[in-house]
């Protein structure tokens, strides 16, 4: 609460604004009338019409500004109203589609993996998803919708549809990313669209294969040296009866992977270091837990300035990397469930 100083203080400066705003437009009607006065030299009875006039146009202008001001906060007190209910919508469309991104399980298969996902406003346009096709093969994808924001926010949860409905009918990332393009084409007319890396990876023998849809190249760490995963076909919904061609890569144990979008990228390309330095550095360095590649790439991406001459540039940041385990050490296998949600369990 105010203090009681305060609020004499403030009444004494309210007061004196309205006596000086009176003794204004007492001098305005002063002047004024002497002003008629000098000029056409009016009678008693002219001279109190004139009077009357005055006042009469001082009380017009008095509650026309009255009523101005008790509109304008009116219009203020809608405004703040409307403020709070968009805020509260985005904070639970926020809330969803949080929900959406499904918890990846730490070890599944022979691989450990790590995914997050920071939007650059209250709701974003990246996504990735992971999805059990056996005990033997889990395929994963990470997907970056064209635009920003509320727009942008709204594909994804198309995308998770479309990848659950065709992940069961094909395990074969090219016909995956076919199926999705053209139902996404379909929803959207080409616009907008999303750039995504589709990949399944296999148990026995370890192998990603992969469909690189328009997306930032991933990259994947071999004995300290990143092999770049190039594009291998246009962005999912953007052209009809789009074809993919997929590519398969024999792993090792050791092997490190990381997929992102150009939120991740972009960052850093005002900057001195490409992504491609910045994973090597982390490979000399020694980071070999995929949570700590995702980390890592996650905070220079949000120290980056960003592309050059891009002022105030934001974007989603999102990574989701894995590792390669011995086949020798106990792992985890991943039963699919109903839902498409997955379940981790032991294997003894």
């Amino acid at each position: 609460m105010n203090p009681p100083a305060l609020r004499l203080g403030t009444k004494g400066r309210f007061l004196a604004i309205a006596l000086g705003a009176g003794l204004l437009v007492l001098a305005i009607g002063t002047s004024v009338e002497s002003a008629v006065v000098a000029t056409f030299r009016p009678s008693r009875f002219e001279l109190r019409w004139i009077s009357d006039v005055i006042a009469a146009s001082v009380v017009v202008g008095g509650t026309y500004l009255s009523l101005r001001l008790s509109a304008a906060r009116g219009q203020l007190l809608d405004m703040e109203r409307d403020r709070i209910a968009v805020g509260e919508q985005l904070r639970l469309a926020a809330e969803i589609q949080h929900r959406t991104l499904p918890a990846i399980p730490t070890e599944a298969l022979n691989y450990r993996w790590a995914a997050r996902m920071v939007p650059a406003y209250e709701v974003g346009g990246d996504f990735y998803d992971f999805l059990a096709l056996s005990d033997d093969a889990v395929v994963v994808m990470l997907a970056d919708v064209s635009g920003k924001g509320i727009p942008a926010a709204l594909l994804p949860s198309a995308l998770k549809t479309l990848f659950h409905v065709h992940a069961r009918a094909t395990a074969d990332p090219a016909a995956l990313a076919g199926r999705m393009s053209a139902g996404l084409r379909e929803e959207t007319g080409g616009v907008p669209y999303a750039t995504a890396i589709l990949a399944r990876f296999d148990r026995q023998p370890p192998r990603m294969t992969f469909v690189n849809a328009g997306h930032p190249p991933g990259f994947l760490i071999r004995d300290g040296d990143p092999i770049a995963l190039e594009s291998t076909g246009m962005p999912l919904g953007l052209w009809p009866n789009a074809k993919y061609d997929a590519v398969s890569i024999d792993l090792s144990p050791g092997d490190l992977g990381v997929f992102m979008p150009d939120g991740v990228t972009e960052a850093l390309e005002g900057g001195t270091v490409s992504v491609r330095d910045a994973l090597i550095q982390a490979a000399r360095s020694g980071l070999e837990d995929p949570a700590d590649l995702r980390a890592y790439l996650m905070r220079i991406a949000s120290e980056g300035a960003g592309p050059l001459g891009a002022e105030g540039w934001q974007d989603d940041r999102t990574s989701l990397a894995f590792r390669v385990l011995p086949t020798s050490r106990d792992v985890q296998t991943v039963r699919p469930a109903r839902g498409g949600r997955s379940i981790v369990e032991d294997e003894k």
